[in-house]
């Protein structure tokens, strides 16, 4: 329930229209950040699949491990420019590409678990893999329903504003 609570938070509704010119720019900055963030997420996720393993081994993997953090926060921040209709409807169709570059993800994540799971070999590497690969995808599998549930859902607060 707590979950599901905060997937539908909602932001306290203002008190009359005029927003100040400082809380506009902060939230129109904040989102733009968290967007950049989800691109850069999303693009790398999209290419894990064409990387080979470099000298490093598995370091992108182990990037992408390291943001989830981030990527959920940002996830959790695209909603703060619900106060702003317009600001708010603009910046949704910045989902679309994300939406359009899920099934990349979705097959790099299938890379992962083929190798980890179904042949039980670590990431570039020929030796059992270790505990933080067997629950990587799960991690990034709900990242990516979280993300694609909030893009939706983005997408249908701006159009039940009128927009």
């Amino acid at each position: 329930p707590f979950l599901l609570a905060l997937l539908h938070c909602r932001p306290a509704p203002i008190p009359g229209s005029a927003l100040r010119f400082a809380e506009v720019l902060l939230r129109l900055g904040s989102s733009l950040v968290a967007w950049m963030m989800l691109y850069a997420y999303v693009l790398w996720f999209a290419a894990l699949h064409s990387l080979a393993c470099g000298p490093d081994g598995d370091a992108m993997h182990r990037l992408l491990l390291g943001m989830l953090p981030f990527t959920i926060g940002a996830v959790f921040a695209l909603r703060i420019t619900h106060p702003l209709p317009e600001v708010h409807s603009i910046l949704r169709w910045l989902g679309v590409p994300l939406l359009l570059l899920m099934p990349f993800c979705l097959r790099s994540l299938w890379d992962v678990i083929a190798v980890v799971h179904l042949e039980s070999v670590g990431l570039c590497t020929e030796v059992p893999p270790p505990v933080w690969q067997q629950f990587w995808s799960l991690l990034q599998l709900a990242t990516l329903l979280l993300l694609g549930y909030r893009l939706l859902m983005a997408w249908r607060d701006a159009k039940n504003d009128g927009s």
